[in-house]
């Protein structure tokens, strides 16, 4: 199999990318809420801000995913290059590599040549194994992957906001307190961040329990610091 072959998303690694964008769109957003709120403006304002806040972020998050895969992609792709023109070059160096390689890891005698024969024998694996080693990274995404990657982010950055975002839509067409609102928004946010962590049980594999109370914490932080500016900022 060659090199060149890329793999496609994980399940594990959908769902990692699912939780970024998810936090990321919670947290951000609902920590602008606070500041707004605390600054005391009205609720048009609000929600005008949330959503444009909300667009931008997850355009942001998107761009940010895609520039940075393709950087890696463009990065181990160059490696990948370099160390075929140093077996095309200096193969017995390189093959010697490989012996060294296979030695730390308890290959002796026999064995060890067999090995090394073997994957000498193949360009493709040879050089595999070579990046496998000095890379540390046994697989590269490819350009759909990366595409995905972005999409995914964008669209659970926009989930994410949603739940500080949403209820200022939906009552805005009817006449509730200001303080009412907003007290609605942190309630269903607190329980969307609960949500999040819970998530991250899929990635890390901590109880899903001691996940959400952390992403609570987190939120509740991000919250506090930034009611208190906009607050601060009103009193001005």
């Amino acid at each position: 199999m060659s090199y060149e072959d890329r793999f496609h998303l994980s399940g594990g690694e959908i769902i990692r990318q699912i939780t970024f964008g998810l936090n990321d769109g919670i947290v951000s957003i609902f920590a602008l809420l606070a500041g707004i709120y605390g600054s005391g403006q009205d609720d048009k304002v609000i929600l005008i801000t949330l959503l444009a806040a909300a667009v931008a972020g997850a355009l942001s998050m998107a761009a940010g995913e895609f520039i940075s895969g393709k950087g890696e992609r463009d990065y181990y792709n160059h490696e990948i290059d370099q160390e075929r023109l140093e077996i095309k070059l200096c193969p017995d160096i390189e093959k010697e590599e490989i012996r060294f390689i296979y030695q730390d890891k308890g290959f002796s005698g026999e064995i060890l040549d067999t090995i090394v024969n073997h994957i000498t024998s193949d360009r493709d694996l040879w050089v595999r194994e070579m990046v496998i080693s000095e890379l540390g990274v046994t697989e590269v995404e490819d350009a759909k992957t990366g595409i995905r990657n972005s999409i995914v982010i964008f669209f659970t950055f926009i989930l994410g906001s949603l739940f500080p975002t949403l209820p200022y839509l939906i009552l805005l067409p009817f006449t509730v307190n200001p303080f009412t609102k907003f007290i609605i928004a942190t309630i269903i946010t607190f329980g969307g961040l609960f949500l999040a962590g819970a998530l991250k049980k899929f990635v890390t594999g901590k109880n899903w329990i001691k996940s959400g109370l952390e992403m609570l914490l987190v939120g509740a932080f991000a919250f506090s610091v930034s009611y208190f500016i906009g607050l601060a900022i009103e009193l001005l």
